[in-house]
């Protein structure tokens, strides 16, 4: 959640300031894109690491055309 609120926080705060001030919000707009970003290829990751996972236990593998294991 701190990702996304420091990209709405930024952009906020440099529709409130004038020409030459609207640079010191872009680090922050910048840091929060990079956080979501982050935490939206761990969470893919993860997730895709607990399907392998679930996909390997005899009881889900005959689901899936593949031989238990022995």
């Amino acid at each position: 959640m701190a990702g996304p609120a420091m990209v709405c926080l930024g952009l906020l705060a440099s529709l409130q300031r004038a020409n030459s001030e609207k640079l010191q919000t872009v680090p922050m707009v910048v840091i929060g894109a990079g956080l979501t970003v982050t935490a939206c290829g761990q969470w893919i990751y993860h997730r895709r690491r607990i399907l392998r996972a679930l996909r390997k236990t005899p009881r889900n593998a005959a689901a899936h055309g593949a031989r238990p294991r022995p």
